[in-house]
This record gives C-alpha cells, sequence and structure tokens, in this order.
C-alpha cells in the first residue's frame, strides 16, 4: 500500500520517474520507524546515490499531516555467501548523516575479560608503542596516517582483541565510520563483484580490518583481490574528509611476510608495521588475576603464579583457568598444590623454564658448571653468572627476592638486591654484558 502511495506522489511531482524500483525495496512499517530493505549491495549503493532523496522526499509528502517515521536503510552483504552483522543507524530527517556502521563478526574469538575496549587489554611497557598506534588509528586522529597498519605477534598475543577493540572504538566514537573487520581468508574467498571495479568498496566502506593475513599464503587470487582493494584505498578523501584506513594482523613475526606474493607484501611494509611481544610474567598475572576475580575463584598469589610460570599465551591461561574452574566444580573441594600440579601435567601447559634450567643456561653460556655458579664461592666470574641467573629469573618469572634467594640456594634476600641491582648498574653502560643477557634471555625461552 505504501509503494502504491509513493508511486503516486512521484507521478503527481512529475519527476519523470515512474518509480519501478520501489517494487524492489522491501518496507515495514512498524510504529514510528519506517525500515528500508534492499536486494543486494549493489542495489543499495544505487539506490544511495540516485533516489534516496527523491524517495525521502516523496516520504515527506507522504506524511504532511502527520508525523514523518523514523528512516532505518538495512545495508545488504557485499557479495552474496557473506554475513555481515549490521546496527541499524536511524534516520530521522533526509539532511542527517546517511552513511551506516558496518561491522562483521565473523574473527577468531580473542582473550578478553570484561569487553573489547582497549582499557580490557592487558598490557605493560612491552607493548605499549603497538596499543598506543592502534588507538590512535581507531580514534581517527586527523594527524595520524598509518596506512596500512599491520601488527604482528605470535599466537594467543591479542591481535584479535585490539582488532576488535578498533572496531569497538569506531563504533562508539561517533565517528560515521563504515567499518568491516573480517577474517582475510573469508574475506578474499567470496567472489563479489567489486573485484572488478574495487573503488565501489571503498564507497561502502571507511575501515577495513582484515585477521590472520598469512592465511592467505598460497592463495594468489586471493592475493590479487586484496592488492587491487588495497590500491583503491583513497589516501587523502574519505568520510569527513578522512583516507580510507587498511588494517592487518598476521600471526608470527614480520618476517612471516616471505610466505606472501612480493606486491602484496610491498604493499604492507610500506605502512606501519608493528610486532604484539608475548606477555611477560607481570602481564600473565594481572590477566589471571582479573579472569579469578570475574570467575570468583578463590586461588592464591601462589597458585596463580604457578599457572603463570606454565603458559605465555593468553588462550592457554584462559583454558588452564578454565580446568582449574571445572575441577573445583565437580569435586567441590578446595584446590591443594597436588591438585594444581596434577591439571597443568595434563593440560596443554607450555611450561616456561624455572630458576634451575634459567641458571644452568647462563651457565653453559659462561663456560661454567651449574653447580659451582650455585655453590657459595666467590671467584669473580662465578659470582657475575650468578647474579645475571638472578637477574633474569626475576625478569622473566617474577620471584619475590625472598623466593629467589631459596631457590639459589638459600641466599638472604639482601643478597639478591644487591645483585639485580648492581646487573642493572652494569647494563647501562656494558654493551657487552647487554648482548649477553639479551641472547640468555633469548636462549632461556
Amino acid at each position: 500500500m505504501l509503494k502504491n502511495e509513493l508511486r503516486d506522489i512521484l507521478a503527481q511531482q512529475k519527476a519523470n520517474d515512474r518509480g519501478d524500483w520501489l517494487e524492489s525495496l522491501t518496507l515495514r512499517h512498524e510504529g514510528d520507524t519506517l525500515t528500508v530493505g534492499f536486494p543486494h549491495f549493489y542495489f543499495a549503493a544505487w539506490f544511495n546515490q540516485q533516489k534516496r532523496d527523491l524517495f525521502e522526499q516523496a516520504l515527506s509528502c507522504r506524511f504532511a499531516d502527520k508525523k514523518l517515521p523514523q528512516i532505518v536503510y538495512e545495508q545488504p552483504a557485499l557479495g552474496h555467501a557473506q554475513t555481515w552483522s549490521l546496527p541499524h543507524v536511524e534516520q530521522k530527517t533526509a539532511d542527517q548523516n546517511k552513511q551506516n556502521f558496518m561491522v562483521r563478526t565473523d574473527t577468531p574469538a580473542a582473550p578478553r575479560i570484561e569487553n573489547d575496549a582497549f582499557t580490557a587489554f592487558i598490557a605493560n611497557a612491552k607493548n605499549a608503542f603497538p596499543l598506543a598506534a592502534a588507538k590512535e588509528i581507531a580514534e581517527r586522529r586527523a594527524d595520524v596516517a598509518y596506512n596500512p597498519f599491520l601488527l604482528c605477534g605470535h599466537s594467543g598475543t591479542g591481535k584479535s582483541h585490539i582488532l576488535r577493540s578498533m572496531a569497538a572504538t569506531l563504533a562508539e566514537g561517533h565517528t560515521g565510520s563504515r567499518v568491516i573487520i573480517a577474517a582475510a581468508a573469508r574475506f578474499c574467498a567470496d567472489n563479489p563483484a567489486w573485484v572488478r571495479r574495487p573503488e565501489i568498496f571503498w564507497q561502502q566502506c571507511d575501515v577495513l580490518l582484515l585477521d590472520d593475513i598469512q592465511d592467505l599464503a598460497g592463495q594468489p587470487t586471493w592475493q590479487r583481490k586484496l592488492v587491487s582493494c588495497m590500491d583503491a584505498c583513497p589516501r587523502s578523501i574519505g568520510q569527513d574528509g578522512k583516507p580510507g584506513q587498511m588494517v592487518f594482523a598476521c600471526t608470527g613475526q614480520p618476517q612471516a611476510l616471505k610466505a606472501l606474493d612480493e606486491r602484496l607484501r610491498s604493499r604492507l611494509e610500506s605502512g606501519l608495521v608493528v610486532e604484539l611481544m608475548e606477555p611477560d610474567l607481570d602481564v600473565r598475572m594481572r590477566y589471571l588475576q582479573a579472569m579469578s576475580k570475574e570467575r570468583h575463584m578463590n586461588l592464591t598469589r601462589e597458585q596463580l603464579l604457578f599457572i603463570a610460570q606454565r603458559c605465555s599465551q593468553f588462550r592457554l591461561l584462559q583454558g588452564l583457568l578454565l580446568k582449574v574452574a571445572a575441577f573445583c566444580s565437580v569435586t567441590g573441594c578446595e584446590l591443594s598444590q597436588a591438585d594444581l600440579e596434577n591439571i597443568v601435567r595434563t593440560g596443554v601447559a607450555d611450561k616456561t623454564p624455572g630458576c634451575l634450567e634459567i641458571l644452568g643456561v647462563v651457565a653453559r653460556a659462561m663456560n661454567l658448571r651449574p653447580e659451582d655458579v650455585l655453590g657459595g664461592k666467590r671467584r669473580p666470574d662465578l659470582v657475575l653468572a650468578r647474579q645475571v641467573s638472578m637477574y633474569i629469573c626475576r625478569r622473566k618469572l617474577g620471584l619475590s627476592y625472598p623466593e629467589l634467594g631459596r631457590a639459589f640456594g638459600g641466599k638472604d634476600h639482601s643478597t639478591v638486591i644487591y645483585a639485580i641491582k648492581k646487573i642493572k648498574k652494569i647494563l647501562v653502560s656494558d654493551k657487552a654484558l647487554q648482548q649477553l643477557v639479551t641472547e640468555l634471555e633469548l636462549k632461556a625461552q
């Protein structure tokens, strides 16, 4: 009925438009809201450019003596096989913002505690730069032009979490940005018509975030699609006068890009490439504390430390904590140290080295015997090896000074404090020791 009335209005206005295109629209008038649906993406793009103003003028005439309903345009997917989550954007008048916000939500689950905001991402100074860069891009600051932005890092370090945080920040910041976030392989595996005219894609999208870009290796067709999409990205003109933005995540170090085609790799490397480092013990402890608090688990610091020392990835920590919670729920008993050790032993933990293992690495690197380093001899090379071992154990394991003293043969905590302060002081000026400690930390992974 509404379509017929609008068609009559168009005829009366002598707009030289019979309104045949109205048949392709799906109109649902419920209360004070009119929802407009489209058969496919390209009809929506054509309608937005050619018929939208005419359609809204006809609606204004139809509801001249009544309250004009709020108009909600449902944005269709770019391809036939894709599914998109499309929060409705209410359009109260024709001169309001005509852009919709689009978010594709098929990326793998990332470690999370409360939500996907940047504040929920637990990190320290080691990952401060990648996090700050991602936040600036998500806030669409005018003086930021990191395009494309490539976030690398091992699995379980929180790359997907950051991508989703960026999408959430764009959505909540009232920037009007139209965002697509997807797995790279799924995005490229589809065969949308925009591949022939990639500029059409950027008419309907402002920010593209793709996860697991390494999955495109060995898929030349997919890579060519992405290259054409990247080349069409507007670098100076976009919504609100801002350029289009491309964000990618790659599992592994930046060297993993060598598996991609040279054309795609060169485009990725032309932007800002950052690496998200694995969470150290301090971050893992804070993550476990927040998770256990959220799940109302009464674990001691020693128990959390025991778990944190066995895993270097957020996902593994999450799985171990879930296993502990399930054990407590099934047995109804308080968790003992023996129970915790059995749970970890049968889990998938990637155990980090303990004090003795680190001491062994240091001793071998300095051509010494571990038992001599652990002993009480005051020979200069043994003392240096002992102090370096304490320093690395403190950094990697986060143990307290008394705990380190017990691990190193019952040393007093003041001895440990002195050793760590001395190594820190020497590292400021001794480049040879700096290099040695860096190599030893890598070997002690």
